[in-house]
């Protein structure tokens, strides 16, 4: 009997049901029924692919933003006693000691390909009814693009897969390249069809959904790391020219490694709306062409974060989120706040999850010229007194509990100070508390995926590398401008680094943004060769060839399917 990849090869968890569609679902319909009329052909094609989306994308706690996260230089979770160790796989994460088997990289590969896997499996029942629904294909064809995307970015060598029917024999691994250009030419092909209709507002009929404007952000991330994603990793060495020089904990972006990616980005070309740009170009043409459908920064940079963010005009493309119907559980509030604090105001908290002594350096903790948007992302000392309208105790000694940014390690020994053990680093503030949600976790804040704000510094850094400083300054400035912080008077490739850490901070963006400056190799403060972890982890990996510029394919992937092999660097 054949196998097929919908069945056995990506589907590795049952689908996920997080959208609660009051429709009946097709498995309690036979498809002509489920097809019958647009409205049940949507909810039974479009819709239920949604709906598979669940947490995997931003909100459980192994997703595509986990590893996009706390695997940089800006988030890790501490070993704390009695808090916090989980098998060290954390710490691993955080030192780069990447392995196929674990489950972390394999529950992202599998939500990843599930997705696409139920787009294809759609797309195939909805060309069987010819034209009628093609623009519902093209809808799937961008979704399913924009999830290759992710796999192209986190894993580099993966299958192409466009066929429900195509079985696991016939699965070849394609390139990185190969996966780029795909990832272009279907969105490019589907683009002039999307919806210009917004899908951040709850009361819009494509609220949640991919529009024109989703598909341009995710064009604009493919060209501003054109120069990664079409350099193949055929061995431990192919990503040699992203690994950085900078070994003094520092972790400075280097203008000479720059130069050398800016120059790539100025040949690569890439065809969007019938015109051929180098990559730079393209990014400042989508960029543009988010801000003639109408997307801006919105003057208060809280907003996009509130519990009320579907008003938003900045927010391009969100998970819809809320305590009755969507039901997206939101760790990082979970898993950074101080489990008293968190009881304060009648929530959870498991005392994990913080920000890294070099975050807050770059913030200018403490400093004359902190950065105002560190109050807004982060929890410092006892500034979480107006949630629970008092002091509260650090669980440990007969201190208070007072939030300790420069104290985050990776792991604290057993002769650690216990008030320390508690209380280090600076945690997770990012989205409003809402206070009106009914469920532990399931928040009515919708969770931010891309934003305005993130493409103007995508454009300011493809105005700098095409050599445009003072543009570049200029759209650095506006995001400055709105945040409340000094405006910049000169600009450097490790500023546009900075500037994306401290706006971007718990986003999910650093990882991509580290690799694409060189920086993701580079020791830093926090982690560093002979840096104390717990016995569970392993030493920090001192990648210097810049094959942890990629994750492992998983090991349950590879067993599978003979024809996969794994990425350079690691042993399966």
């Amino acid at each position: 009997m054949k196998k097929y990849i919908l069945s056995s090869m990506f589907f590795g968890a049952s689908i996920l049901t997080s959208c609660s569609l009051d429709e009946t679902p097709l498995s309690q319909l036979n498809e002509n029924q489920a097809f019958s009329n647009s409205t049940l052909t949507y909810v039974n094609s479009v819709a239920s692919v949604y709906s598979s989306i669940g947490d995997g994308l931003y909100g459980g706690t192994d997703n595509i933003h986990t590893l996009g996260e706390f695997s940089s230089d800006a988030t890790m979770l501490p070993g704390r006693q009695g808090d916090w160790v989980d098998g060290g796989k954390w710490q691993n994460v955080f030192l780069h000691n990447f392995q196929s088997s674990v489950d972390l990289y394999a529950n992202v590969w599998n939500h990843i390909f599930k997705i696409i896997g139920n787009c294809n499996s759609n797309i195939d029942k909805l060309n069987g009814f010819g034209e009628e629904y093609q623009g519902y294909v093209n809808e799937l064809r961008a979704l399913r693009a924009m999830y290759y995307y992710h796999a192209c970015d986190l894993f580099a060598n993966v299958p192409i897969v466009t066929s429900s029917s195509q079985s696991i024999g016939d699965v070849k691994q394609s390139s990185r390249k190969e996966v780029f250009d795909f990832v272009v030419e279907e969105l490019t092909e589907v683009l002039p069809t999307l919806s210009t209709e917004s899908c951040v507002n709850e009361t819009s009929t494509y609220y949640g959904r991919v529009n024109k404007g989703v598909a341009y952000m995710c064009l604009a991330k493919m060209a501003i790391n054109a120069p990664v994603f079409t350099t193949n990793v055929e061995s431990a060495t192919s990503l040699q020219a992203f690994v950085g020089d900078d070994l003094s904990g520092e972790c400075k972006a280097s203008e000479s490694l720059g130069t050398a990616v800016s120059s790539k980005g100025k040949e690569l070309k890439m065809t969007v709306d019938g015109v051929t740009r180098n990559a730079w170009e393209t990014v400042i043409y989508c960029v543009n062409q988010l801000e003639g459908l109408g997307y801006r920064l919105e003057s208060d940079y809280t907003k996009n974060f509130a519990v009320a963010n579907s008003t938003s005009v900045e927010n391009i493309w969100i998970r819809p989120n809320d305590d009755k119907k969507y039901l997206i559980t939101d760790y990082n509030l979970i898993r950074s706040l101080h489990y008293n604090h968190a009881g304060g105001m009648n929530y959870q908290g498991w005392n994990g999850a913080c920000a890294t002594v070099r975050a807050m350096n770059v913030m200018g903790y403490g400093a004359a010229s902190q950065d105002p948007r560190l109050a807004m992302n982060y929890y410092t000392g006892t500034d979480y007194t107006h949630d629970t309208g008092a002091l509260v105790n650090d669980g440990a000694t007969s201190k208070n509990l007072e939030y300790l940014p420069l104290a985050a390690v990776v792991d604290f020994g057993d002769g650690s100070d216990p008030h320390d053990v508690k209380c280090a680093g600076a945690r997770f503030k990012k989205y409003e508390f809402d206070k009106t949600s009914t469920i532990l976790g399931n928040n009515n804040n919708d969770l931010v995926i891309w934003r305005y704000g993130d493409a103007l510094l995508l454009k300011a850094e493809a105005e700098y590398r095409l050599g445009d400083t003072n543009a570049a300054l200029a759209d650095v400035n506006q995001v400055r401008m709105r945040a409340g912080a000094d405006l910049r008077t000169t600009l450097s490739l490790n500023d546009l680094l900075n500037e994306r850490m401290i706006e971007l901070a718990w986003e999910g963006q650093r990882r991509q943004d580290q690799v694409r400056f060189c920086t993701f190799t580079q020791p830093t403060v926090d982690r560093f060769v002979g840096v104390h972890h717990n016995a569970a982890a392993g030493d920090y990996n001192d990648d210097r060839q810049g094959w942890t510029n990629v994750y492992p394919i998983p090991y349950s992937v590879i067993n599978l399917n003979a024809n996969l092999s794994q990425n350079p660097g690691y042993v399966n």
